[in-house]
């Protein structure tokens, strides 16, 4: 209407969903090796269990273990997430408080729907 915007299009961009990066994943089944298969963007890899449910994360370091050490072994399990309806704010208060420059988003089941990295954030 009039090139203003309509309901809904101010507010989504101050919701963490508008910000959520695609993130690699690898099967809970898996070993470093898979992780050494992906490109390193220096990211964390998500460790996903059926139906895509977020278990865990590994850091890029894994590269330096042997490659078929399981995921499960050395990943860290159950990594904070926020949902996707969070305001931006919020996300980015709690991440600052806790020193943290990337967390993950999840659907209220768990199911990985990306990550965030505050430093990429352009409100």
């Amino acid at each position: 209407m009039l090139g203003l915007p309509t309901e809904g299009q101010i507010g989504d961009r101050r919701r963490i969903s508008a910000h959520v990066l695609p993130v690699a994943t690898v099967s809970i089944d898996g070993t470093v090796a898979e992780v050494l298969a992906l490109p390193d963007d220096g990211r964390p890899v998500a460790v996903l269990g059926e139906g895509d449910v977020l278990l865990g994360a590994v850091q890029p370091t894994v590269r330096q273990l042997a490659a078929t050490t399981p995921l499960e072994r050395i990943m860290i399990t159950a990594p904070g997430t926020v949902r996707p309806d969070k305001r931006v704010e919020e996300v980015l208060d709690q991440l600052s408080k806790d020193g943290l420059d990337h967390v993950f988003v999840t659907t209220v089941s768990g199911i990985l729907l990306g990550l965030v990295v505050p430093g990429e954030i352009h409100v």
